[in-house]
């Protein structure tokens, strides 16, 4: 701690260390990551909007798969030049699945299962992921699937859920 004074180094409230107040260090593990969800969309695509929702914590989460936004190639072939040239087309958000632990009176895991084949299998949820030091995501979605691992012997019954991306990624 001494030598931390000495030399000005610091952990500000996002866990970011800065030496002389310039950030050194930003990368986090994903362990305190929280994935929740809400059956209802923002008024409007952005932090206030997303904030304004109630969101429900999905319990027992042991992977949250990449998502984030990919965009089409478009090309085109002059024969004058023999060139392909590339274009960007349209964007696709992307998809991402989820993986917890079977638990069948977590509210959160309701909402998946409701959001994959029940009463709310056409609403588009809105979703916020929290990490480590306190950043969020946020997007719109829809769930497209609900599926239960049994898994062998030794294993914790666990469930995986797909959701495709709809709306950009918010980060806050």
């Amino acid at each position: 701690m001494f030598l931390a004074k000495c030399v000005n180094i610091v952990q500000d409230e996002k866990f970011n260390i800065k030496l002389f107040g310039v950030k050194i260090m930003a990368v986090q593990t994903s362990t305190g990551t929280l994935f929740a969800i809400v059956a209802a969309e923002p008024a409007t695509i952005d932090q206030a909007g997303f904030a304004a929702l109630t969101f429900v914590d999905v319990g027992e989460v042991t992977d949250v798969a990449e998502y984030g936004a990919d965009t089409s190639v478009v090309t085109h072939q002059p024969l004058a030049t023999g060139v392909v040239e590339k274009f960007k087309g349209f964007v696709n958000y992307g998809s991402s699945t989820v993986s917890f632990g079977r638990d069948t009176t977590d509210a959160g895991q309701a909402l998946l299962l409701s959001g994959s084949d029940g009463i709310n299998k056409n609403v588009r949820h809105s979703v916020r992921v929290t990490y480590q030091n306190g950043d969020l995501d946020y997007f719109t979605c829809k769930v497209f699937s609900f599926k239960k691992v049994p898994g062998s012997a030794d294993a914790i019954v666990t469930a995986t859920s797909n959701i495709e991306i709809e709306s950009v990624i918010v980060e806050a």
